[in-house]
């Protein structure tokens, strides 16, 4: 049993028993959940896969290598085999879990109620969600500063996959974390378990319908996808990030669009200039959407002509 994975793995593997893993709680949940585990009295982030195939995993790893000197993508340190499972060890970030769980439980919300057309208390910002279950209208409180800062920093991360020929293929706030350093923080991107390796800018056909719906590009959904995919998919996590919450009801690539287009509209009313590069971003036709690079220039050309309003410090 995982011959080969034991002779294809580009990390140390390491064959034990259950009982020599240190199991901690769950950071993370996805098609495969994350724990926070010990093991040779070190912490790491362990990706744990009960169903797999041989394959896919090593490619994942292959992937992981690729990016062993990257900045801003989760790093994979080695491989544990026990019975039939695989624990893939890997950097345990210093967060408040994903981006998801940053803009819903670490930012503060504060609840509305709508009262002969007027909002009680006063929102403190335009970003307004509506639950419909409790009737709650939430302001959604995080500064356009760190919205910005983490935009910014999303762009680099980006810029910096594609530099290694690697479509991440799942960009979304569930795949994105704010990773805390001392006196910095910066964007770190994880699960990479349906990613391409290519040097082919056009599409390139895909085995399955890879992404989340809301987030995948339209390509996608007819089993194609390019380094653009990425930008569409990258740019609905900003519409997200600036707006708070976008998802009501959508259950079909159309639906949610439209939003993701609502979620725009909110974000133009103060800041044209990204309303503009996150709708050319999210174009129907790939073709028409910029790269990684140029996306990166556009957000720091936003944040040079908006000095007085962000006051980040641009530096490579």
């Amino acid at each position: 049993m995982f011959e080969k994975i034991t002779k294809k793995s580009p990390y140390p593997v390491f064959n034990c028993n259950e009982e020599y893993i240190d199991w901690g709680r769950k950071i993370g949940e996805g098609i495969s959940s994350v724990y926070k585990v010990k093991w040779d009295n070190k912490e790491y982030a362990g990706k744990l896969y009960e169903t797999f195939r041989e394959e896919d995993l090593i490619y994942e790893l292959n992937i992981a290598k690729k990016l062993e000197n990257s900045k801003q993508s989760v790093k994979v340190y080695g491989v544990i085999l026990y019975g039939n499972n695989v624990l893939l060890l890997m950097e345990l970030l210093k967060s408040f879990g994903d981006l998801c769980d940053y803009i819903q439980k670490k930012q503060k919300w504060i609840a509305c109620y709508l009262v002969n057309g007027e909002y009680i208390p006063k929102p403190k910002s335009e970003f307004i969600y509506f639950n419909k279950e409790d009737n709650i209208y939430w302001s959604y409180l995080l500064s356009d500063k760190q919205k910005m800062k983490i935009t910014l920093s999303l762009a680099k991360a980006m810029k910096e996959l594609h530099s290694h020929n690697i479509i991440h293929g799942d960009i979304k706030t569930n795949n994105v974390v704010l990773h805390y350093e001392p006196k910095k923080e910066y964007i770190k991107l994880i699960d990479f378990g349906v990613s391409y390796m290519t040097n082919a800018d056009d599409l390139i056909e895909i085995e399955c319908r890879c992404g989340t719906l809301g987030y995948r590009a339209p390509e996608q959904e007819d089993l194609q996808m390019n380094y653009k995919s990425d930008i569409y998919s990258m740019a609905v996590t900003i519409v997200e990030l600036w707006n708070g919450d976008i998802w009501y009801d959508g259950d079909n690539f159309k639906e949610c669009r439209k939003e993701v287009l609502r979620g725009i509209r909110n974000i133009e009313k103060n800041n044209k200039e990204l309303g503009r590069l996150i709708r050319k971003s999210i174009s129907l036709k790939h073709k028409n959407r910029p790269d990684s690079k140029l996306f990166l220039e556009s957000i720091k050309k936003i944040i040079s002509n908006n000095d007085h309003k962000y006051r980040i410090h641009l530096h490579n």
